[in-house]
């Protein structure tokens, strides 16, 4: 069987899930797709969260409640949105993988 899974750096989702990932049983195979997601908020004419001053703070404090809950490590970047297409290109420079992913996080 074979995951596709679509992600942004930008995304502390994506971080969250990306650790979830090895829950999967170990015959799925993952496949680490990286995109650009301020392309899809541009392309349908929509703004991320962290744009929006109240939804920025509540995702911040969501998502650091859930990595807790999860006992997943984690630390918001000191600026926040930040522009994420170079770490999504060394991404794909580096050959998409698990590893490659979880070095650019």
């Amino acid at each position: 069987m074979k995951l596709s899974w679509v992600f942004d750096v930008i995304s502390p989702f994506a971080y969250l899930s990306l650790k979830e990932l090895s829950r999967l049983p170990s015959h799925v195979e993952v496949d680490y797709v990286p995109v650009l997601f301020a392309g899809l908020l541009n392309h349908f004419g929509q703004v991320g969260n962290a744009e929006i001053e109240a939804k920025r703070q509540f995702t911040y404090r969501f998502v650091l409640w859930r990595a807790r809950s999860l006992d997943i490590p984690m630390r918001m970047p000191p600026a926040h949105p930040f522009n994420p297409l170079q770490a999504l290109r060394l991404i794909v420079a580096a050959g998409s993988n698990r590893q490659a992913v979880e070095t650019v996080f």
